[in-house]
């Protein structure tokens, strides 16, 4: 008998992600319909937000009502702002909806100061409530369950690791492609997509390539925007590495993912608290060799100097070598791409379902 699933996924992020799961999961026989499940009105004031909150979650009880599924799975982050959302958003839903309904939770990237600061809120409130009411809450990776089952163990039985899907077939190497962003030449491209704060290592970059031997014969490419992109573009000039550097701001996502195929090398050295960056992994299964840090799911999957090189996101200097011992060793970059590309097909759309599908069946069996 099939399992029937109401999937909430995010409007716009990641789509592609939320979607690959919800047909893989039809694949293994599941009956599976998606609901918009998001942070509503993500620049309103607080009320506007509470009230974003409560109207969506009338209308997956609406949708519930209807088909009546065996289990509500929803896209989230474990951080105050997305676990009060899933915390309002349950209890409303549980009740206004009175059948039998099992909840899972994926987290997508998360805060553990939510569990380390004192706070009644979450300390007496959320977290037990969502303990009793979530079956079970997928991270990605082990570092996070294991700090969650140190911190909160009880809910910590509730957690299961899984990954995010790779799809390395939606980049597509092009000559074409590249011309069309003025790249079509043969320097060396390392290549960077994200949000552009310090968190996510790019300063480092930059403040890398000046003592980076190699540095003219390469090009830096930089996919995306975000809160520093202004201080990001001067510090490049005031660095005059503006030959060297090829920014493309925001990009969609379809379009974005080429550059997985048409680049030479990823340089990545993130010490934001990433789950698991789908920037690094898309270019694992791409199989671009690797400079990137030691974070969350990174861990978990790679290793120096089969997969990757590891650096201080903080530390220039720790990049330049990087990028310097990447460039003149030829044969240690085509390793890394054989390695990375048979790594990528772990995450396959049928094995990440197939596992979830496995897990949801563990609990949906009691």
């Amino acid at each position: 008998m099939a399992t029937k699933i109401l999937i909430g996924i995010p409007p716009k992020n990641h789509i592609n992600l939320a979607m690959d799961e919800v047909e893989g999961l039809k694949d293994l026989g599941n009956e599976c319909e998606t609901i918009i499940y998001t942070r509503n009105k993500p620049h309103g004031g607080k009320i506007d937000k509470l009230l974003g909150v409560i109207s969506n979650a009338f209308a997956i009880i609406k949708r519930l009502r209807k088909m009546k599924p065996d289990l509500l799975y929803l896209n989230s982050r474990f951080e105050p702002v997305g676990t009060t959302r899933d915390f309002i958003t349950i209890v409303l839903i549980r009740l206004f909806y009175w059948r039998k309904l099992h909840v899972a939770i994926k987290t997508h990237g998360s805060d553990l100061s939510i569990l380390t600061k004192k706070s009644f809120f979450f300390d007496s409130i959320v977290i037990p409530y969502l303990t009793h009411q979530v079956s079970l809450w997928f991270f990605l990776s082990h570092e996070e369950k294991n700090n969650i089952i140190h911190h909160a163990p009880t809910f910590g039985k509730k957690a299961y690791v899984t990954g995010n899907i790779i799809d390395s077939k939606r980049s597509t190497k092009s000559t074409a492609f590249l011309e069309s962003h003025g790249l079509n030449d043969k320097r060396f491209k390392f290549f960077f997509a994200g949000r552009m704060i310090a968190e996510k290592g790019i300063f480092s970059i930059i403040r890398a390539i000046p003592k980076f031997i190699h540095k003219d014969e390469c090009v830096f490419i930089f996919a995306g925007d975000g809160e520093e992109y202004d201080a990001f573009k001067n510090e490049i000039k005031e660095l005059q590495i503006e030959n060297h550097v090829h920014l493309t701001g925001f990009l969609p996502e379809e379009e974005c993912d080429h550059f997985y195929a048409n680049t030479d090398a990823l340089v990545f050295p993130t010490y934001f608290d990433e789950g698991f960056p789908m920037a690094l992994f898309k270019s694992v299964a791409c199989g671009l060799p690797v400079i990137t840090t030691k974070t969350r799911a990174a861990i978990d999957h790679l290793k120096e100097p089969d997969n990757c090189l590891w650096v201080d996101g903080q530390n220039s200097k720790s990049v330049t070598k990087a990028l310097n011992k990447l460039y003149e060793n030829p044969d240690l970059r085509e390793q890394m791409a054989k390695n990375n590309e048979l790594l990528g097909k772990n995450f396959s759309r049928q094995k990440i379902t197939e596992q979830m599908n496995k897990d949801f069946s563990e609990f949906l069996k009691h």
